[in-house]
């Protein structure tokens, strides 16, 4: 690698201007808002009497929109301003968070209500997140990525993972009604925080010559393109899908990446089913519920620390060095445990796991510098489809594995599944300048 000229050192960092901002401001209370009902939604089935049954299905009433809906929802934002999507987006959650509070201050709310409002959010989830990162390319300038990323990373850590949770279970505590009702004011908020942004200036897909319209270089409709169109000349949906899983496909970093993260989180979610059999009693660490959450902590102090040092760390080490960086922290994080289970050493374990954002902040730079811009709401849905699919598919390993032979062998196959997947994403990460020269 060339050496980094001294003057880029010494150089006071461009501000990343008032719209990303905004954008922060809106990431940073989603995200809050999102903790808090994360921890509702569940919490308030049980009180409802669902019972084991009636949690798991409004969890997986949570999740199935990324299996059913994830693709549809990256169309939605090529062919849509997806910062006005943003707010259309969190004004839905607002009415159908408010609605519930409103079912449940009366006594009317049940099962069904939850896993309507449970289904409704995880479908505004796929749109807003996908809308949310083909968003930040157009408000700061590509060499500017890593930093806009580290700290959008930073903000998600400390609102989702280490504040909304505590604040969820303390508004419970108060009523649930309170809860869901203060999560719709949150959102609303954030669609007051969208309204200062300024408009994309996306070109409207079936306009003459725009990217992606029919008879645009590249386009599904394009001669020699292979894409089906509608009867009025636009290319078709299936078309307009299969043209990004053709790009996320044919760019090798990037499906090398979507695989590999989908092996992360296939991995991550193992662990976190495991970690309660392992911490809580009749564990071998017998922690009380309140040490084990205090635990937890561990984990999301210290991806806020690396979510704000992120960025320095690799301008100054590199691409490639920081993503494996990031994957050893990861793949140690869960292998000390597994072998060696004490409590000090899972805290280290949790600790290193927190170099995880490092591994986010290269992968989600890289695939907003080198996508085009009129293709990035459909390759990103593509590529968290798979990160995404792979959650249900972890929890549900590590009940097997765990059910058989205890929670330490699915720490310690986590971690080797991390190992596997750190060799071709290290190998296949390019520096800055090489993921900016490739726009094809």
């Amino acid at each position: 690698m060339t050496a980094t000229p001294v003057a880029s050192d010494t150089r006071p960092p461009t501000p990343l201007g008032r719209p990303f901002v905004w954008l922060w401001h809106a990431c940073a209370g989603s995200n809050l808002a999102d903790g808090i009902y994360q921890v509702a939604l569940p919490v308030t089935a049980v009180h409802l009497g669902g019972g084991a049954g009636g949690v798991a299905l409004v969890a997986a009433m949570s999740r199935a929109p990324w299996l059913v809906f994830a693709l549809f929802s990256g169309l939605l934002v090529d062919r849509c301003d997806e910062r006005r999507l943003m707010r259309i987006v969190n004004s839905g959650r607002v009415v159908v968070l408010g609605t519930t509070a409103l079912l449940l201050a009366l006594g009317r709310a049940d099962i069904a209500v939850l896993a309507t409002a449970a289904f409704l959010l995880g479908i505004g989830e796929t749109i807003f997140d996908t809308a949310f990162h083909t968003t930040t390319p157009g408000l700061v300038a590509p060499d500017q990525l890593e930093r806009a990323n580290s700290r959008l990373q930073a903000a998600e850590i400390t609102t989702n993972q280490m504040a909304g949770p505590p604040l969820g279970g303390i508004l419970l505590g108060l009523s649930a009604g309170l809860a869901f009702g203060a999560t719709a004011l949150l959102y609303l908020a954030t669609v007051l925080a969208l309204l200062a942004l300024p408009a994309s200036g996306k070109t409207a897909p079936d306009a003459p010559g725009a990217p992606g319209a029919p008879g645009a270089p590249g386009s599904p409709g394009a001669p020699g393109a292979g894409g089906d169109t509608s009867p009025a000349g636009r290319p078709g949906i299936i078309a307009d899908i299969r043209t990004g899983l053709r790009f996320l496909v044919g760019n090798r970093t990037l499906f090398v990446y979507a695989l590999g993260v989908g092996a992360l989180n296939l991995a991550w979610a193992a662990v976190y089913a495991a970690l309660p059999v392992l911490a809580l009693p009749p564990g071998p660490l017998g922690l009380s519920s309140a040490s084990y959450g205090s635990l937890l902590m561990v984990a999301g102090v210290s991806g806020l620390v690396v979510g704000l040092l992120s960025a320095t760390a690799i301008g100054r080490l590199g691409a490639r060095p920081s993503m494996a960086l990031g994957l050893a922290g990861m793949a140690a994080g869960f292998l000390l445990p597994g072998l060696r289970p004490t409590v000090a050493v899972l805290g280290v374990g949790l600790g290193l796991t927190g170099l995880l954002i490092l591994i986010n902040v290269v992968t989600v730079s890289y695939r907003q510098r080198t996508v085009p811009q009129h293709l990035l709401g459909r390759v990103t849905s593509a590529y968290r489809l798979i990160a995404f699919g792979c959650l249900p598919v972890g929890s549900a390993l590590a009940g097997v594995i765990g059910s058989h032979f205890g929670p330490r062998p699915v720490l310690v196959l986590a971690g080797c599944v991390v190992c596997a997947a750190a060799i071709p994403m290290t190998v296949y990460t390019r520096p800055a300048t090489d993921a900016s020269a490739h726009t094809a």
